[in-house]
């Protein structure tokens, strides 16, 4: 319950550790899927794929089948939220042949899955479709899995589609599922886009702040949300709109996802912003940091960190503002998973980065 209303799997951990010492096995596998998809919305690859490397094979062969068709469609759901369709296609099959399409899971193939994938393709059209789907099977199976899309993605979808009102905003905020962690951040996009289009933009601008808040756990969403919402932000003329297209495109430029990366940078020109070249430093930055999101910029925020500096000091050693090292260090704490700043410098140390 925690991980779901807050995306820290903290108290999953602790679970874990108890059911490996009691030899609870079947519970073990349970929490290395629900461990394994958290790693995934939190864009923690490596990580997801070692909990499903180690636990898939395991549970298939003891045969607890419902733990094996989660972690493949973790793997699936991981594919879809990197932008690797062929790779999603591969691991849907596997979840096909495991018995998934006959399971409570299909709603989350649908939507956490393959809408989301569909997003990261810039076809709104087939992730509308797929979470259309996923409604309509769980009106005739209900399902407590509650990251489908249905309490999130597609009211916001919706809402930018001219198709929702408020009243079905708020219906879907006063569900179970609207109080979770990922299914939050995107009402909250949701809300602000209809309060600009109404001429809020104060309080438009006050939800894209808790969206901020909110998303800071999941990367790719809190990217993909700020890329959904800009269109409708510059035509209605609230928030920041040239900002938030500059910090997703290069994000999934880092990140490899070119369909977004390349839609924001056609955004950008029809908002008559400059589009300039990618700095250079990308081939310098780890692969985990670089598949995570890792910037050049908080790169080079990143490898002063062993010396355990403060944000004065950084700015002047890179001639940025303070604040500018404060939305760095925020943004490496949440892409790095790391609980607080001590922790970032000591896995800064760890990396045996050198300054540049």
């Amino acid at each position: 319950n925690a991980f779901m209303r807050t995306g820290d799997a903290a108290r999953l951990l602790s679970a874990r550790a108890a059911a490996t010492d009691l030899g609870a096995l079947l519970l073990t596998r349970t929490v290395d899927g629900l461990l394994a998809m958290n790693a995934v919305m939190c864009a923690r690859w490596e990580e997801a794929q070692e909990i499903i490397d180690r636990s898939a094979e395991a549970s298939a062969r003891v045969g607890d089948r419902s733990a094996h068709r989660y972690l493949l469609l973790a793997g699936a759901t991981m594919a879809a939220h990197r932008g690797r369709r062929r790779d999603m296609d591969r691991a849907l099959a596997a979840f096909r042949r495991a018995g998934g399409e006959q399971s409570l899971l299909v709603p989350l193939r649908s939507g956490l899955c393959r809408a989301f994938g569909a997003l990261l393709e810039e076809d709104r059209e087939r992730a509308a479709a797929d979470l259309e789907e996923a409604l309509a099977w769980e009106a005739d199976h209900p399902s407590y899995y509650y990251l489908s899309g249905r309490y999130g993605l597609r009211p916001l979808l919706r809402v930018l589609a001219g198709d929702a009102d408020r009243a079905e905003l708020e219906e879907a905020r006063a569900t179970p599922g609207g109080c979770l962690a990922w299914n939050r951040q995107f009402l909250e996009l949701a809300s602000a886009v209809l309060l600009g289009r109404e001429g809020d933009a104060a309080g438009a601008a006050r939800r894209m702040a808790s969206f901020d808040g909110r998303s800071a756990p999941f990367p790719v969403a809190r990217h993909l949300g700020l890329r959904l919402v800009a269109d409708a932000a510059r035509a209605d003329g609230w928030g920041e709109p040239v900002a938030w297209l500059r910090s997703a495109e290069e994000f999934f430029y880092g990140a490899g996802v070119q369909p977004v990366a390349s839609a924001c940078r056609a955004a950008l020109r029809q908002a008559g912003a400059s589009v300039g070249q990618h700095r250079g430093g990308w081939d310098r930055i780890p692969s985990p940091l670089r598949s995570s999101g890792v910037t050049p910029r908080e790169y080079e925020v990143f490898v002063l960190l062993p010396e355990r500096p403060g944000n004065q000091q950084i700015a002047r050693r890179l001639s940025i503002s303070p604040r500018t090292v404060e939305k760095h260090m925020a943004s490496l704490l949440s892409k790095t998973g790391r609980a607080d700043r001590a922790a970032l410098c000591e896995f800064a140390a760890e990396c045996a980065v050198e300054p540049a």
